[in-house]
């Protein structure tokens, strides 16, 4: 079998990284998740600049310069990874870059993925869960979510994966619990 890169995309919040992880588990697959990978030098760039550790949406200097960054290193270790032949997820909004519909095709024709299978597991959730879920989690990076809370929801419906040249599944994950079976019976791997 071809090595594949799942992007696992949606909403902060939406269980991505639990989704991930599982599918990583039960598949074999590198699990990478972008904030595990960039938090720390975003932090200390952010803070370099003057703002807070934690202050991302909303800020010219963070989306004008580091997210940039962040998805280049999140992609160039996923790379490195599928060149070994090894099958990756990557765990990351990339709400930024649903606009692109050669996205793929870019990232396909820059690292050579001529033998890769991308796929797109697009997770949705309701927003109330997801609110919820965001509450649970207690962090910082989503003050200003909570503060601009439709502006936050109306920029989710609103950006649409426009990506072409992958596989697009996707799974609601609105439910107190992950249905597993039904999760990878959407993969159907």
């Amino acid at each position: 079998m071809e090595p594949t890169v799942i992007f696992l995309i949606g909403a902060a919040a939406s269980g991505k990284s639990t989704i991930g992880k599982r599918i990583a588990s039960k598949y074999h697959f590198c699990y990478l998740d972008k904030d595990m990978i960039c938090n720390k030098f975003t932090g200390q760039l952010l803070e370099s600049k003057g703002y807070s550790p934690h202050e991302r949406d909303g800020n010219e200097f963070y989306n004008d310069v580091v997210m940039d960054l962040e998805y280049q290193t999140l992609l160039d270790i996923a790379n490195d990874n599928l060149q070994l032949g090894q099958s990756v997820i990557l765990d990351a909004p990339f709400l930024a870059y649903f606009s692109n519909s050669d996205y793929i095709h870019q990232l396909k024709e820059r690292y050579e993925w001529t033998n890769i299978k991308p796929l797109v597991l697009q997770v949705t959730i309701d927003f109330a869960v997801l609110k919820e879920r965001m509450h649970s989690r207690e962090l910082d990076r989503d003050l200003w979510k909570f503060a601009n809370w439709n502006t936050y929801v109306e920029s989710i419906k609103e950006r649409k994966c426009l990506w072409e040249g992958a596989e697009r599944r996707q799974f609601d994950n609105s439910s107190s619990e992950i249905d597993e079976k039904r999760l990878y019976e959407v993969l159907s791997f």
